[in-house]
């Protein structure tokens, strides 16, 4: 019964994230593209609450745009990964010391020896940066924690009694996996992949002060906190809000799984 309950907290939080991501840029009173030389570098005010940038445009409504992308992205990029890393790890867990299980335990190994930043631009480098791309790169890097957690979690319970007695009754290999393992195991990797949404929000956020992200002239808060390290002395904001905006989203999801440990612990 908690397991179940903090599943669903796990999901209601990803979907609440989702839906603030989709709907904050509707809070943008002005177009984030739209460029005013004549309005370039304006201190925070009224008119323009975070200020405006080298090219006259909205801090406030760029960060609501570029806050919206990493978000969606990473929770996407997320909900991939982890459905990948279950079935791939299930496989794998189900088909313990086999040759497809060497093959699973050194491919995750291999990327698990790299920093994931550094795999990420070097194919980023090679083809066409961009957010669709980004998204790509991120899922297929981030399923290998999901899957080893799945993968230790299946052979684990594939030797309990009731999976046994599914196996003596003659159900076939892949029904056992799908409708009795599988469900009692995919509470540990959701768990795990939750508490890597942070470190996604952040590799999204690399990718795009790099340049490898999202491409201008569309925000991306990595990228404006590096244009904005240009003005640091003339134009503070430019890189403060974002960077702040970064800094908050990651501490608030920290936050809520901390809260939500020690809830399942109760």
């Amino acid at each position: 019964m908690h397991k179940d309950k903090h599943i669903v907290k796990i999901i209601l939080f990803l979907f609440i994230l989702f839906i603030i991501g989709v709907l904050i840029p509707y809070l943008s009173f002005q177009d984030p593209l739209k460029i005013d030389l004549d309005e370039k570098l304006l201190n925070p005010s009224l008119h323009h609450l975070w200020g405006t940038d080298e090219l006259g445009r909205d801090i406030f409504c760029r960060v609501l745009h570029g806050f919206s992308t990493t978000i969606c992205v990473s929770i996407f990029a997320l909900l991939s990964s982890l459905f990948i890393g279950i079935c791939l790890g299930a496989i794998a867990g189900y088909l313990y010391g086999t040759f497809i299980d060497w093959i699973f335990n050194w491919i995750v190994s291999l990327i698990f020896s790299l920093p994931f930043l550094l795999i990420m631009s070097s194919v980023m480098s090679i083809i066409n940066p961009g957010i669709v791309n980004a998204y790509i790169i991120l899922t297929c890097i981030m399923w290998v924690g999901p899957a080893r957690i799945t993968r230790a979690e299946v052979i684990k319970t594939k030797n309990l009694n009731y999976v046994l007695a599914s196996k003596a009754f003659g159900y076939p290999g892949w029904r056992i996996l799908l409708l009795k393992i599988m469900p009692a195991t995919v509470e540990s990797a959701c768990t795990f992949s939750i508490s890597y949404l942070p470190e996604i929000i952040g590799l999204e956020a690399g990718l795009s002060f790099i340049g490898l992200g999202v491409q201008p002239p569309h925000p991306g808060l990595g990228k404006m906190i590096f244009d904005g390290l240009n003005y640091i002395y003339s134009a503070w904001w430019m890189a403060f809000f974002p960077a702040m905006i970064l800094f908050v989203t990651v501490m608030f999801i920290n936050l809520f799984m901390v809260w939500s440990k020690r809830k399942n612990m109760v």
